[in-house]
């Protein structure tokens, strides 16, 4: 019984210990940053994430997961977005204000109240905006496998940010990911779940700091 409990604990240790080998490289060679306050320097960001460990995971993109809170940065999905300065020190960053719900549009309060009244249906407790956070964000990542991904952001004035950095300094940019696996089986759907137990997924559990980081040039 003994071996049986040693043989389990290596297991697990096993798992956790390569958890740290699941990477992140920013595949764009550069980031673009008007010198406008008001510009909009369109970048197509491309990143990818290899799974170097012996486990396969799932990534779960939590709303209101904890680990965010020790995050400084932009975060158009379940990515953060960092330019800091050659001493390390990260920008100056804003965020606009989300319209608020009486200031939508009339469709896209019918299309929410639609999704609202199905996910009802379907018996769930989550909000609509949570649903299509999963939908989106959320991915299985296998052993040995690497995916790509990319992200449409504007500098220096993005739809949800601005960004304030000094033309006469040099600036890096670089990116982090999380995924969170706390009280994951209350919130995610059920045929999900069902997809982590039955192929013997892990939720990944952590932050995630991309292994590169790509200059950032000022264009007019």
């Amino acid at each position: 019984m003994r071996l049986y409990f040693i043989f389990i604990i290596l297991v697990m240790y096993s798992c956790s210990k390569n958890e740290g080998n699941v990477e992140l490289e920013i595949v764009s060679d550069e980031i673009l940053f008007s010198k406008l306050d008001t510009g909009r320097a369109k970048n197509i960001i491309e990143y990818k994430i290899t799974n170097k460990t012996d486990c396969d995971y799932y990534f779960n993109a939590c709303s209101f997961s904890k680990l965010t809170w020790k995050i400084d940065g932009l975060q158009p999905s379940n990515v953060f977005l960092q330019i800091l300065d050659d001493k390390g020190i990260q920008a100056e960053y804003g965020r606009k204000e989300y319209l608020p719900i009486e200031k939508a549009s009339v469709c896209e309060q019918i299309n929410y109240d639609i999704k609202e009244k199905e996910i009802k249906e379907l018996n769930y407790s989550i909000a609509p905006d949570y649903k299509d956070l999963i939908d989106k964000n959320n991915f299985l990542l296998k052993r040995g496998e690497s995916k790509y991904f990319e992200i449409l952001y504007y500098f220096p004035e993005s739809n949800y940010s601005f960004v304030h950095l000094y033309k006469n300094k040099k600036y890096v940019f670089k990116m982090l990911i999380y995924s969170d696996s706390t009280d994951y089986m209350k919130f995610l759907p059920r045929p999900i779940l069902k997809t982590i137990n039955e192929n013997k997924y892990k939720v990944y559990h952590g932050i995630i700091e991309s292994k590169n980081n790509v200059p950032v040039r000022f264009v007019n």
